[in-house]
């Protein structure tokens, strides 16, 4: 039967001793099944029809389909959005070659099919990609395979005839090549044009490596070999390990926070937060004032504070696994006078009066802040305390334009955290705190020696005058 797909319309259909099919009348290719007894559920399809012809040149039609969820584990409008958009893949039986295919079409199918899908973390779970990391491999891909670009530099580094050690000219396009032509000798290649931009060359490395992984999948991939992108030895990185270098700056600024909250509330507040507790700005954005009542809410949140146990419950962004991180005396208490200036319309907070947020977005408080929200404020404030330089543009008087040049950053509060941390209750017990998978992680990305504690002028076998010193052996006063 056809019928137009609505969640009324599917709710009132009721089950049958035998199997029903239906049809969507607004949405093509959209199909729904209402299963009799064991099962007697009601799941969504796609369908389409094969065209094939006999010896005699006969057309024929064959019905396909294709499982998508059951009714109710998706919204209506997002299993529509799949089918329009997956219809022809699903139509063309997912039949990919080698042949007439290139790194381009590849990249392309993944682009547009593929990103967004799950990562393995071990045997028995799956890990969905973060958007911020598919968007992030996206823009890779486009920028340093496919080449669309308007940076002159980036066109001419990936297109010019690159010189080999042998001194034959390179010349041909990663983009252009046929994946059954497709070398590891290629990759390589690709990856040495980047050496000017390391960090960027080995991370679009990774991103076009998943690509293959992905391919390697399919039912029928497009690439038969193993994956090129393997074994290919990455530029070694300059780690940004930048953070307040000195106790007494530290001192200095969260003492300016504490003093003149009531200035900027909200950005104080946060400046201060990333300081006491060393989380993943991402994971911060979201937070809420208490524990949301329902499972949706809870879900759009980041975390929440727990008041109690003076702690805020996370969901670490890296591993998807439950965290709590405690707060200091200081920092509860910036907390709380923050509550005080949302409830009082005087003050520079009461616009978030009533949102749910920690920290809402000033434009508009129903939403969390997000990555741009503070960069003004920031700006501004790392000028104050001498972490930004600024260079005169042009104006005069008090309408002089300025540009501003951050030494540091807000993520840079997290390395400041870690290393101080670190150096109070020792390397190991920062790891264990941050939830790094090894020692090596904290130490070669957040965490910096003191070098001044490392220097001695003194034996470091000195026992010291509060030791008793051993009595001399019977042969040695002899």
């Amino acid at each position: 039967r056809n019928i137009k797909f609505t969640k009324t319309s599917l709710e009132n259909i009721k089950h049958t001793e035998q199997l029903q099919k239906y049809y969507d009348k607004s949405c093509e290719g959209l199909a729904c099944f209402i299963h009799p007894e064991p099962s007697l559920n009601k799941s969504y399809y796609a369908h389409w029809s094969t065209v094939t012809y006999d010896a005699a040149g006969k057309q024929k039609r064959s019905g396909r389909y294709k499982r998508i969820c059951r009714v109710g584990q998706k919204p209506l409008d997002e299993v529509k959005a799949e089918v329009i958009t997956k219809l022809k893949i699903w139509k063309a039986g997912n039949i990919t070659t080698s042949k007439n295919k290139t790194v381009a079409t590849l990249v392309n199918e993944y682009i547009n099919f593929g990103a967004g899908g799950f990562r393995v973390k071990n045997k028995s779970k799956k890990i969905k990609y973060k958007t911020v990391t598919t968007d992030s491999y996206k823009q890779l891909l486009s920028t340093y395979v496919l080449v669309k670009t308007k940076k002159e530099h980036l066109k001419t580094m990936l297109t010019a005839p690159f010189r080999r050690s042998d001194n034959y000219y390179y010349k041909k396009q990663l983009a252009e090549l046929p994946l059954d032509k497709l070398t590891k000798k290629d990759i390589e290649i690709w990856h040495s044009r980047m050496e000017l931009i390391p960090t960027a060359a080995n991370r679009a490395l990774a991103a076009l490596s998943i690509v293959f992984e992905w391919d390697s999948k399919r039912t029928t991939p497009a690439y038969t070999g193993f994956n090129p992108c393997l074994r290919i030895a990455k530029y070694q990185e300059r780690k940004d390990k930048r953070h307040i270098d000195t106790i007494e700056k530290v001192l200095e600024v969260t003492k300016f926070l504490e003093q003149e909250q009531w200035r900027e509330p909200h950005f104080y507040t946060f400046y201060r937060l990333q300081m006491e507790y060393g989380e993943r700005l991402t994971d911060s954005h979201g937070i809420a004032w208490n524990k949301p009542t329902s499972l949706i809410d809870q879900k759009k949140c980041t975390g929440w504070i727990d008041w109690r146990k003076k702690e805020i419950y996370l969901t670490d962004t890296k591993n998807r696994e439950d965290a709590s991180c405690e707060l200091t005396e200081e920092m509860v208490l910036m907390l709380r006078k923050l509550q005080n200036y949302v409830t009082d319309e005087n003050t520079n907070a009461s616009y978030a009066a009533g949102s749910m947020w920690v920290f809402p977005r000033p434009t508009d408080p129903a939403l969390h802040i997000n990555n741009t929200s503070y960069r003004t404020k920031l700006r501004d404030f790392n000028y104050k305390m001498g972490f930004a330089t600024r260079e005169y543009v042009r104006g005069s008087g008090k309408r002089k334009v300025y540009k501003y040049t951050n030494l540091l950053t807000l993520k840079h509060l997290r390395k400041t955290f870690v290393t101080y941390y670190g150096r109070s209750k020792g390397l190991e017990a920062a790891s264990l705190r941050m939830r790094h998978s090894s020692l090596i992680v904290t130490k070669e990305h957040y965490y910096t020696e003191d070098q001044k504690a490392l220097k001695t002028h003194t034996s470091i076998y000195n026992v010291g005058n509060n030791v008793v010193q051993l009595k001399k052996a019977a042969n040695d006063e002899e």
